[in-house]
């Protein structure tokens, strides 16, 4: 308090930071002199300019491996009806083979036994 009061003795009320006439008129053509005249352009880096490539590549991997086992599944089914129908025109090729032979269960099991 007493430090206060002693400034205020010597110095008074008034405000002792003064800004110099003109100063606020001429601040902005100050500032846009010393502005450089065309902006600076930062390099872009290597992954910058690679970035939308790297996105489109993702995209196509994301597909791809999406895509895959619906097709592999596709195939896998046609694999199984195929296997299907050759069973099933092997079973016809026996039985029409057996009814030329005119061969019945008892004969056709006679012949198993036969070869072991």
């Amino acid at each position: 308090m007493i430090n206060e009061e002693y400034i205020k003795s010597r110095i008074g009320n008034k405000n002792p930071f003064k800004v110099p006439e003109g100063y606020f008129e001429q601040l902005t053509s100050k500032v846009i002199s010393n502005l450089p005249e065309q902006p600076i352009q930062q390099k872009t880096t290597l992954i910058k300019r690679l970035r939308p490539w790297i996105s489109i590549a993702a995209c196509i991997c994301i597909a791809i491996f999406s895509i895959t086992p619906y097709f592999n599944h596709k195939e896998e089914q046609m694999d199984t009806l195929a296997l299907q129908q050759n069973d099933e025109a092997n079973d016809t090729y026996i039985d029409e083979i057996t009814d030329y032979a005119m061969l019945d269960n008892e004969d056709i099991y006679y012949n198993l036994l036969a070869d072991i």
